[in-house]
């Protein structure tokens, strides 16, 4: 290669763009990492272990990767900030590389606002109400829901594995999207096949899978094998008897998409700009130092001016002015110009593009102080109240089904009386800050009357209302008899002569006029 002399021309070939093309989410995933698995019949893929053994195989390989993305951006991993094709790669330079986890607010705030106040099951049936209650208090169904609905809108898909203890006891677990799934029939009802799951373990440096079907009637377990090598040899079947495939899949619709993927790739740009601010912000002190005079630029080779370079020093020979003559010597340090309004208004958009477009509200916005009234809130989280709708639904479909196997397998251990569940009802209560005081007062002022046990149930630090009126009442017995001691004490003093049937007949008269 044939040296350039002069130092105008040293960049060429040698500073080019220190940036690659990045593939976001949604390109780098295409539909078959969200496929619905279906079958003409389950003994299709049962019967063909090659078959069974392809469709773990596809989980694993082709959905996993798209789910564990999800994942990475919940934990402020993300993607397009820490692939090493996609940062700078000009050595010197700084190469920060800022992950904002936009994921996490979106999914906290849409668990908090669906599940922050527990989800209510009531039927028209007491029995079935008993039923439902003692089951949710064994399984602490509370943060069950509460973590299923987290998964169900990280991933667009979460499950729920039903089984009874040996104890005898019906219990209710989530399994992990990334080791379930479910094959579905051809019919238009979509109805579960089987589901499998395949938790994978490691023994020393070999990592093995346990591989297990559930059908509408059994449960097939296989001896464990390699991932990678997977052959699959039964060891295991028993009948059980929850009538259907004891694995429920909830998901917000027919898309399983999750809650924030669609703006996954505003998160990239958002992280890229942060992180070329710190990287400007931390080149900025390095200035380069210009010397320009009545210098032979021709003693130095590109190496000599690639040197200088990394050094912050440039050499400049002199230029001529207008008038002929040659510009004066001179020493100055040069810098990159910020255009700090330009870059803040970028980032600005993109942050409320990705609240915009996601439904969640940007909490820390002007728009939400707290002069705002509760209707003005209401219609910023208009948007987020018909997604938050949409999901419900989905979900509820998951609930049924849940405590539609309950009562299954409870009729068929005579547990339930053939009962069914009757009416139903499925209930979501926003987690939104509600002006109590208000409504009160509003309601008071129009003539309502309230119950003392309603009053107590507003109340933040009264747990159980009705026990608070007992001990209210007690302590007013109490109170009373107290007084009618008193009572007698102060007549027995005035008259010394009265005789304790006396006494008595006046203690049992002030009693009775207390009660």
């Amino acid at each position: 290669m044939e040296e350039e002399l002069k130092v105008n021309e040293f960049e060429h070939g040698t500073d080019r763009t220190a940036y690659h093309t990045h593939r976001n989410l949604q390109q780098a995933y295409g539909p078959e990492a969200n496929f619905h698995y279906r079958a003409n019949s389950a003994e299709e893929i049962l019967d063909d272990t090659n078959k069974l053994q392809m469709m773990i195989a596809d989980h694993y390989q082709t959905q996993c990767p798209r789910l564990a993305a999800l994942d990475d951006y919940m934990k402020a991993r993300n993607n397009g900030i820490h692939n090493d094709e996609c940062r700078r790669i000009e050595e010197g330079k700084a190469d920060h590389r800022a992950a904002h986890n936009f994921a996490k607010i979106i999914n906290i705030f849409d668990v908090g606002y669906n599940t922050g106040i527990p989800i209510k099951k009531t039927s028209d049936n007491e029995d079935i109400n008993n039923l439902i209650r003692e089951y949710d208090k064994q399984n602490d169904i509370e943060a069950l829901d509460s973590e299923l609905w987290r998964d169900f809108r990280k991933y667009g898909r979460a499950y729920e594995l039903q089984y009874r203890n040996e104890e005898d006891e019906d219990r209710s677990v989530i399994s992990s999207v990334f080791e379930t799934f479910v094959c579905y029939g051809l019919d238009v009802e979509r109805t579960p096949l089987f589901a499998v799951r395949y938790p994978r373990y490691r023994i020393g440096m070999q990592e093995l899978t346990k591989v297990t079907i559930y059908t509408d009637t059994e449960i097939i377990t296989y001896k464990p094998c390699s991932l990678s090598m997977m052959v699959l040899e039964e060891e295991d079947r028993k009948e059980h008897y929850w009538g259907e495939v004891p694995v429920t899949e909830y998901s917000p619709d027919r898309y399983r998409q999750g809650g924030y993927e669609d703006v996954t790739s505003l998160i990239d740009l958002y992280d890229a700009a942060q992180s070329d601010t710190a990287n400007y912000m931390t080149d900025f002190n390095e200035a380069t130092l210009v010397i320009s005079g009545d210098l032979d630029m021709s003693r130095y080779s590109v190496k000599d001016v690639i040197a200088m370079k990394k050094a912050n020093l440039l050499l400049l020979e002199n230029g001529i002015n207008p008038d002929g003559s040659k510009s004066q010597t001179e020493a100055k340090y040069v810098y990159k110009q910020y255009d700090v309004t330009g870059t803040e208004a970028y980032k600005e958009r993109l942050q409320k593009d990705i609240h915009k477009i996601s439904f969640v509200p940007d909490l820390t916005d002007e728009a939400f102080s707290g002069t705002q009234s509760g209707e003005a809130m209401k219609y910023k989280l208009f948007g987020f109240q018909q997604l938050a709708k949409t999901s419900q639904r989905g979900f509820k479909k998951g609930l049924m089904r849940r405590y539609r196997l309950l009562l299954n397998i409870k009729n068929y251990v005579s547990e339930a009386d053939n009962a069914d569940l009757g009416n139903l009802t499925i209930t979501f209560t926003p987690n939104l800050p509600k002006a109590v005081l208000e409504e009160l007062k509003a309601l008071a002022d129009a003539g309502t009357e309230f119950s003392q046990q309603t009053l107590l149930e507003l109340a933040s630090f009264v747990e159980d209302a009705q026990a608070e009126i007992e001990k209210v009442r007690e302590e007013q017995e109490d109170s009373g008899d107290d007084a009618v001691m008193r009572r007698v004490f102060s007549l027995t003093k005035k008259d010394d002569g009265a005789d304790i049937n006396g006494q008595q007949n006046i203690l049992e008269t002030e009693r009775s006029g207390t009660a």
